[in-house]
């Protein structure tokens, strides 16, 4: 990405009270949100876009705060370098002004108390360096639900530059973000701002805007939120859990019935230390507790198994959800998912292929409808990464999609129904019959 490979240090401003924040006296770094602290969500949000060294600079409580920092650096594998910052009561711009020393090049700054998104992030870098001044992340939705209009601060921009920038400002076309890339070079513009009283940074920002010096790079509606009271925290969790109900490859059973009730759950889960590895163990064992009651003689046993499946299916999505809530996603733990998932899928089918092989019909039948039955299923899961991205790519947004949360929730409903070997019919020809579908659509593009 255009300007990241330049970017290797970001900047965060962590000296501050948060006495609007109410919560257990924390210093305003270390206040939760979503079950994880306000400074290590900007480091894991920024880490994830390529940064490796993070300046923390730290004020109210900053021994704290910065034995925190450090010690999230050791398991992030990241360098943390915490600096003191004496006069962060004068505003925050001493506080930049303390991180002059330990950068020596393009740097991002961000703010501890703000929420950032991969959208801001990568819209940022895409602006490219900074050049002399710095370059503000501006957010042109004015329309933002997010955004608390009387306290935000608002930038009037004219042909991509800073033409003003204050709170309460009459004129105005964005909001500040609060993310920024900038150039050493404004240190010694922050430095005489700071020795005449002025000692923040949207003075810096208004200075080098002045000289021609501050551009903004103009985003429309990215995630992020300033988390100032329990208001705005509010605001900033609602958002967050909504934008997890629009997975784009979410059938119609997940966006339905499995997310909004995974969501709950999750909404609950962020605040435990249950990991989103742990999370993916336990909804595979559900799915072998399922797989064992689904193979047993009687009608109690099999609808046990078939309601205990849909079970493990719904909690199946809390682990992508409290990852992405708490930046904890990873390679492994995708492909951890989906290894157990088709694991499971198997597992259930082999169970209830026992079943009919055993009590409903003759072995032979019962074992080559459930093969049947299985091929098509993994097969289906095997073809739908690929499947999936091809109709995103060609825009085709939310369709009817077969797939493993529709295949489950059959299981449920035969299984109530008691009807295993229909069940084993119906997935066998519409598994098969979809991938065969898949095919075909792909083959025509």
């Amino acid at each position: 990405m255009k300007g990241l490979s330049k970017i290797g240090s970001a900047v965060i401003l962590a000296a501050g009270r948060g006495s609007r924040m109410r919560q257990g006296g924390l210093p305003k770094p270390l206040v939760r949100f979503m079950g994880m602290p306000l400074i290590e969500r900007s480091i894991r949000a920024l880490h994830s876009s390529g940064i490796g060294r993070f300046v923390v600079v730290t004020g109210y409580r900053g021994e704290e705060v910065a034995r925190f920092v450090t010690d999230l650096g050791g398991r992030l594998g990241v360098e943390v370098v915490p600096v003191e910052n004496r006069r962060w009561r004068e505003g925050n711009g001493t506080s930049l002004l303390a991180a002059r020393g330990v950068v020596d090049g393009p740097f991002v700054l961000a703010m501890a108390d703000h929420l950032l998104s991969l959208e801001l992030i990568q819209g940022l870098f895409a602006a490219g360096d900074p050049g002399q001044g710095l370059v503000l992340a501006v957010d042109t939705c004015l329309e933002n639900g997010l955004i608390d209009p009387d306290d935000v601060t608002r930038v009037y921009l004219e042909q991509g530059a800073i033409s003003a920038i204050a709170k309460g400002l009459d004129r105005y076309n964005g909001y500040d973000t609060g993310l920024f890339l900038c150039s050493p070079a404004i240190f010694p513009v922050l430095e005489e701002l700071v020795a005449k009283g002025e000692a923040q940074v949207t003075a810096l920002v208004r200075a080098l805007a002045a000289q021609g010096r501050a551009r903004a790079v103009e985003l429309q509606g990215p995630f992020w939120a300033d988390l100032d009271d329990p208001a705005a925290f509010r605001r900033a969790e609602k958002a967050m859990l909504r934008a997890m109900k629009g997975k784009h490859h979410d059938g119609p059973v997940s966006r339905l019935l499995n997310r909004p009730i995974s969501i709950e759950l999750s909404r609950r889960l962020v605040w435990t230390g249950v990991t989103p590895n742990q999370v993916t163990v336990a909804s595979f064992l559900l799915a072998l507790a399922a797989a064992f009651l689904l193979s047993r003689p009687s009608y109690l046993w099999f609808a046990a198994g078939g309601v205990l499946a849909q079970a493990a299916s719904i909690i199946d999505g809390c682990d992508g959800e409290i990852a992405r809530m708490k930046w904890l996603q990873s390679d492994y733990g995708a492909w951890l998912d989906a290894v157990l998932d088709r694991y499971a899928d198997a597992c259930l089918l082999t169970g209830i292929t026992w079943h009919v092989a055993n009590y409903r019909l003759t072995e032979a039948w019962g074992w080559l409808l459930g093969l049947l039955a299985i091929i098509g299923s993994l097969i289906n899961s095997y073809t739908a990464d690929k499947y999936d991205g091809w109709v995103r790519r060609r825009g085709m947004g939310h369709r009817f999609r077969l797939g493993r949360d529709v295949r489950i929730f059959l299981v449920m409903l035969s299984s109530l129904l008691y009807r295993p070997v229909e069940l084993l019919a119906i997935l066998a020809g519409l598994m098969n019959a979809e991938n065969v579908r898949r095919i075909w659509a792909m083959r025509r593009a």
